[in-house]
């Protein structure tokens, strides 16, 4: 390394002046700069916040436009599941009308089938009886034979 000769300050001031002047300029230039973009970020934020309300309202007006639909879609799904309702409840009384019909017809049919098969069985066991008492009566007849 060279050493550099200690010069008085006197002696450095007019070489100094002209770079200071010049950085002196460079800094106001950057001032201004720096203003100039304060300026620009200021507008872009008011801009931006304007631009966010006009979305935000836009947003706010197509949920509210969405909800409204949705709300008469589901009024017209609930007015067709209570026509549906409606008309099952006819077919269902319909249906339980018809089975009563037919209830009731069976049982008068159950009825008189129930009082044959008794008739039947009286008459059966009857039958049984006579033929028990003519067996035994051949054979109690042909033991007292012998």
């Amino acid at each position: 390394m060279a050493l550099r000769e200690d010069l008085p300050v006197e002696d450095d001031i007019p070489r100094l002046e002209p770079r200071v002047a010049r950085i002196e300029a460079d800094v106001s230039q950057l001032n201004a700069r720096v203003a100039n973009v304060e300026v620009d970020l200021r507008d872009l934020r008011a801009s931006m916040d304007h631009k966010l309300e006009v979305i935000d309202a836009k947003f706010d007006h197509r949920l509210e436009v969405l909800t409204a639909t949705m709300a008469e879609g589901f009024k017209a799904i609930d007015a067709r599941f209570e026509k549906m309702d409606a008309r099952l409840t006819e077919g269902l009384k319909a249906v339980d009308a018809k089975l009563d019909k037919l209830d009731a017809k069976f049982e008068g049919k159950f009825d008189i089938l129930g009082k044959r098969r008794f008739a039947l069985l009286i008459t059966f066991l009857s039958a049984i009886g006579t033929l028990v008492t003519a067996v035994l009566g051949i054979l109690l007849s042909g033991s007292h034979a012998h």
